[in-house]
């Protein structure tokens, strides 16, 4: 078991551990009320709900199930969920317990920023791509019918549990998912290695994902300056997410926004030959498909409505080599002509 604090706006505890040993003692020190709202899915209330909900016995819990998929955190989930807390009595006293993967975790950290302008939120994260990255560091939000993550704000959790007996029941395209994520962290920082991809997946591979996150959150909670390096690979990922529909996984997405990114760094920064062909090393490590499904002016018509977009351009995430992110304006033209 660890556990470290992530000091944010909340001062909050993250405890990493192979079971759900210990979570109702977890959660007793950060709930104040009597009532949770356990916010999940379909696909993770199956298999693990009736297990969480028992370590709640001593609340009086209101369950939301979602259907699955990234096209159900939108406004309208947003608000019926908000609906239902009202309707429930619940207080700014009471608490949101997610249980589920990003998804879950970004509509239901926004459920928990609004209702009532903020109550207590717990994350109990179930996927791999969750578990070493979105769970902490307070980003929430739904899409919009032009983009994704268009409205949302900061809100830091109240407690983290990350449990590694979830990941056992993840398909490879899930596992895939998330090494998207966890590849992104090995360009950024040179303390996450190779070796350490090639290892299992436990407890020591989550802290040093989400330690590297905690530093860079740390030091820029609202993404002002630092904090935008941990972009790497989004913005195109984030266009081809859109483009298929959310059909393909974000972690699959950032697979091939990361090899976009290292084609722009040759062209924009001179990455080097061997800098590079390490990186496309990591890179395919996990068999990922690193091709763009689609043309490039399409997927430039799609960047033009990411979050990180300008009048003429966008700020994109490169690499001197790795561990040594820049953030760099680039025009839309000058984007196509790197890619091509």
């Amino acid at each position: 078991m660890k556990e470290f604090f992530i000091n944010a706006t909340k001062t909050y505890p993250v405890r990493i551990q192979e079971n759900t040993d210990g979570f109702t003692a977890f959660i007793k020190k950060l709930v104040k009320g009597e009532k949770i709202a356990l916010i999940t899915d379909e696909r993770v209330n199956a298999i693990y709900g009736e297990r969480v909900e028992k370590q709640l016995k001593n609340y009086r819990v209101t369950k939301i199930v979602l259907p699955v998929g990234e096209t159900q955190k939108n406004a309208e989930n947003h608000l019926k969920i908000i609906q239902t807390l009202a309707e429930n009595g619940f207080t700014r006293a009471d608490t949101i317990l997610t249980l589920g993967g990003g998804v879950v975790g970004d509509l239901g950290g926004f459920v928990a920023a609004t209702y009532m302008r903020g109550i207590a939120w717990i994350n109990l994260p179930t996927t791999l791509l969750a578990s070493v990255d979105a769970c902490v560091g307070g980003k929430t939000g739904i899409n919009l019918s032009v983009g994704k993550n268009l409205c949302g704000c900061f809100y830091q959790p109240d407690g983290v549990f990350v449990c590694t007996a979830f990941f056992s029941t993840l398909d490879e395209r899930e596992r895939k998912n998330g090494y998207g994520e966890i590849i992104k962290y090995a360009l950024l920082s040179e303390t996450l290695t190779e070796e350490d991809l090639k290892g299992e997946i436990d407890e020591t591979l989550i802290e040093k994902c989400l330690a590297i996150k905690q530093e860079i959150v740390e030091a820029d909670e609202k993404e002002q300056g630092k904090r935008k390096i941990l972009n790497l690979g989004h913005t195109v990922a984030h266009a081809v997410e859109v483009l298929s529909g959310f059909t393909l996984s974000h972690g699959e997405c950032v697979a091939k926004g990361l090899f976009a990114a290292v084609k722009i760094s040759r062209k924009q920064l001179g990455l080097s030959d061997e800098e590079s062909a390490k990186i496309w090393r990591i890179l395919q490590s996990k068999g990922h498909d690193l091709s763009l499904p689609y043309s490039l002016d399409k997927i430039i018509e799609a960047v033009q409505t990411d979050k990180k977009r300008t009048e003429t351009g966008v700020e994109f995430v490169l690499l001197e080599k790795i561990g040594k992110p820049i953030v760099k304006r680039l025009s839309f033209s000058e984007l196509l002509e790197s890619l091509e």
